[in-house]
């Protein structure tokens, strides 16, 4: 007698042990939690981002030709749009695919001012929100008068310089 006792006290507790156990689970928490109105609303007019560029040259001379590429993407997935600008000199057509663009740009002959050239992409998404990367380059120095001197008086007036500093 006294050994079924022990296996009915046995049994309640690990019934109990199994009740309280499964009682004691705490609730999961749900995978993601919903954007906030406010959240989704800023998360709707996000901007592009311009994940990587790409410059062939930092300097450029009369005649050198420089390649310049932009990679972006979107954070809703949106088609975009990439345009290329100059400040001087000309920009061949780009090639594009859907989220990278390259262009080649062609210094001009003779730059008139000391503004280093400035070549910009811009990427645009599908809901008209932008952004930017300005890429500048260094190199030639800028052409004396509108080219208007012929070669044979640059070289005399640098010579004459030359044959300043010397009698100092």
């Amino acid at each position: 007698m006294h050994a079924q006792r022990g296996w009915k006290g046995r049994g309640l507790v690990a019934a109990l042990g199994m009740l309280v156990g499964g009682c004691s689970q705490q609730a999961a928490e749900p995978a993601a939690r919903p954007a906030s109105p406010r959240e989704a609303a800023a998360n709707a007019h996000s901007a592009p981002r311009i994940t990587s560029t790409f410059q062939s040259e930092l300097r450029w001379f009369e005649g050198n030709r420089v390649t310049f590429r932009v990679v972006a993407s979107d954070p809703q997935a949106r088609a975009l749009t990439i345009t290329w600008a100059a400040n001087t000199g000309s920009l061949e057509a780009p090639v594009a695919e859907a989220t990278q663009s390259e262009v080649e740009w062609t210094p001009p002959p003779c730059p008139l001012t000391d503004t280093p050239p400035a070549i910009t992409a811009t990427v645009t998404n599908a809901v008209g929100v932008s952004a930017s990367a300005t890429f500048t380059l260094t190199g030639a120095t800028t052409c004396l008068a509108a080219g208007a001197l012929t070669k044979g008086s640059r070289i005399l007036s640098m010579q004459s310089e030359s044959m300043a500093r010397n009698t100092r």
